[in-house]
């Protein structure tokens, strides 16, 4: 065959950041496919691998690309090939995790057939994993020796990134932050652990909004946890000591974001926080985070004058300026949107969950009635959410709104078929921006 087209091949074994690195050779401008995979497995056999994506693509990385290196710098004469490596320790705890027994029976023949070449084993093993990773990585570094121009070596995992990829592929450095995709410990995290967080701090915001209603008509009938026609004296006098509804829903809020911040420290304290609360981070500091979590213990404040406005906890974690994961929480109606990228986007109302996939579900028709006559008494992020069950038009074209209003329903929307774009750009909205503010969004 020998192309004379040259391509760039990502050839670091799999854990290794090979994720990272495709997005950051997209970032780069390249046409990229990551883990082609294969269905028919023979060592040298370059007929193992698909060759019309590898034909219509520019770069690749991971399975089966490391297996094939050599063949394939023969067939495509002048590529450039990236090395990911690992601390050992790190790659070793993160394959024990990835390829476990269930892992191995999912695989297909050829995939096993490829691991047992590499590892000699299909089921991780550390001694043989560690002579597997170690005679690769020999191998690599010896069929290069004589062609330092033509291999980079790429530690991601110890900060390395642009400033070595970049002058390796004659490329500008690109503002954004190298990106860190697919890391261990953020994937580990589970999304009912987000969504606990948030009903808990919306527990406190609903503490609040109870009291303030009860006020406000001399009742009892707004608390869902207060009995008898009238508050007791002591009630009233509490009530007033704390500066009434606006100093009440202010402590509130304050209350509720101090949770939410314990509580995703105790889950990853490395993981830093963007919030209407947590104060100003410049963005010289901040443009070069790759996750942090956007947070807004209470979207959709209105409820000081208007007893039926719908507030939410908003909570998105993001990852290279895209929401990963998504939970927005409306504590009054006692209803939870969640999403995790890659995955489906679902709805539960009352310890019912379904999928956001259409119009059928009776508190999204309700939710959408309410907010066709009153726009201005709901979230941002439960306008938005909306839309995932089929109403497309009950969140019209949005001014006005900041990230952390947007991320976790942005998240949701992503993972239900839909997108919100800027309206200035065309283009997907994004995170992390110097302004913090959306401008006009449009949902589609």
């Amino acid at each position: 065959m020998n192309s004379s087209q040259s391509k760039i091949f990502g050839i670091g074994l799999s854990k290794t950041g090979t994720t990272s690195l495709a997005r950051a050779l997209e970032i780069l401008g390249y046409k990229t496919r990551d883990y082609l995979g294969i269905s028919r497995y023979s060592a040298g056999d370059l007929s193992s691998i698909n060759l019309d994506e590898i034909n219509s693509n520019d770069a690749f990385t991971d399975t089966p690309i490391p297996s094939f290196y050599k063949i394939l710098d023969q067939e495509y004469p002048n590529s450039k090939f990236i090395l990911t490596t690992r601390d050992m320790d790190g790659w070793l705890k993160s394959c024990k995790k990835q390829f476990t027994q269930k892992q191995a029976d999912k695989q297909n023949t050829a995939s096993n057939l490829l691991f047992m070449d590499l590892y000699g084993c299909t089921v991780f093993d550390e001694q043989k994993f560690r002579c597997g990773y170690e005679n690769f990585i020999n191998d690599v570094l010896h069929y290069f020796k004589d062609r330092p121009q033509d291999l980079l070596i790429l530690d991601i995992a110890a900060e390395e990134g642009w400033e070595k990829l970049s002058p390796f592929l004659g490329r500008p450095i690109p503002e954004t932050p190298f990106p860190k995709s697919n890391v261990t410990q953020i994937r580990w995290m589970k999304i009912n652990d987000i969504i606990d967080i948030a009903r808990l701090a919306g527990q406190e915001i609903l503490t609040a909004y109870e009291l303030i209603q009860a006020n406000r008509t001399g009742r009892g009938k707004h608390s869902t946890r207060r009995s008898g026609p009238v508050r007791s004296l002591l009630e009233k006098t509490s009530y007033m000591v704390r500066g009434g509804a606006a100093g009440i829903q202010k402590a509130a809020r304050r209350k509720a974001y101090n949770i939410i911040i314990k509580r995703l420290k105790e889950l990853n304290s490395g993981i830093p926080v963007i919030s209407p609360l947590s104060g100003t981070v410049p963005y010289s500091q901040r443009s070069k985070w790759n996750h942090f979590w956007l947070v807004d213990p209470l979207d959709g404040d209105t409820w000081l004058h208007d007893s039926e406005s719908v507030f939410t906890v908003n909570i998105a974690l993001i990852e290279d300026r895209k929401p990963n994961l998504g939970v927005v929480y409306a504590p009054s109606l006692d209803i939870t949107y969640y999403a995790t990228s890659g995955n489906k986007a679902f709805i539960v109302k009352s310890g019912d969950t379904q999928e956001c996939s259409g119009p059928h579900n009776k508190s999204g028709r309700v939710l959408f009635e309410a907010q066709k006559k009153n726009p201005a008494s709901m979230s941002k992020a439960l306008m938005i959410c909306l839309a995932t069950e089929g109403k497309t038009d009950s969140a019209p074209p949005m001014a006005d709104t900041m990230e952390w209003q947007t991320a976790g329903a942005h998240a949701i929307l992503h993972c239900a078929g839909m997108k919100i774009t800027s309206h200035t750009s065309g283009k997907e909205l994004t995170y992390n921006k110097e302004r913090l503010d959306n401008g006009h969004i449009i949902i589609e």
